[in-house]
């Protein structure tokens, strides 16, 4: 056994360079990797999307807003849904196509989609602030929730991950737009 010590201790005096190399080798690439990993871990991460967003344009279409617009609707705003923590915000607008924009009726919608339960919880929060404004109307059988804003003509509908609001009447005022009409065009969403 004595004879084995005495072999092994000469072959690592002969070898100690090498040695030396390959644990420095381990210990930096052991130090890499723990880094690596400690970054990837500490790095915020964009919250991940568990429910599918909403995309305004595509929950009405340029043939519905033709219905309440006319032949000559155009489509002047589009977004897909952008995400901003835990929702995504689209946004879609319509036109009658008048070219005196200051007589023009127009149908805006926003859309604002809970991507997990955190921005589920944001859109319910944020719609019963808007909703405990004053002079707002409840608005029965929309969605899970809806209440009307008539200072500033829009109708706000949270239908489970999703908080819609929209416009529908006078581009130039909205404060004239109507409640009734306005539903009329919201029912269209639901169909």
């Amino acid at each position: 056994m004595k004879n084995y010590f005495l072999t092994a201790k000469e072959y690592v005096a002969d070898h100690k360079k090498q040695f030396i190399t390959w644990g420095s080798v381990v210990l930096g690439t052991a130090f890499v990797v723990v880094g690596l990993a400690l970054f990837s871990y500490n790095t915020p991460k964009e919250p991940a999307v568990v429910y599918e967003p909403a995309t305004a344009c595509e929950l009405f279409t340029l043939d519905d807003a033709k219905t309440f617009l006319g032949s000559q609707t155009i489509n002047g705003v589009v977004t897909a849904p952008i995400q901003a923590g835990n929702v995504a915000d689209s946004k879609c607008g319509y036109s009658d196509g008048k070219a005196d924009t200051a007589h023009a009726v127009v149908i805006a919608l926003a859309v604002r989609s809970g991507i997990n339960d955190q921005g589920i919880a944001a859109n319910k929060d944020g719609f019963a602030t808007g909703k405990a404004t004053a002079g707002t109307q409840t608005v029965n059988d929309l969605g899970d929730a809806a209440y009307f804003n008539p200072a500033n003509g829009q109708l706000n509908i949270l239908k489970e991950s999703t908080w819609i609001i929209l416009s529908y009447g006078p581009g130039a005022d909205s404060s004239n737009n109507s409640l009734g009409d306005t539903i009329k065009v919201a029912k269209k969403l639901f169909e």
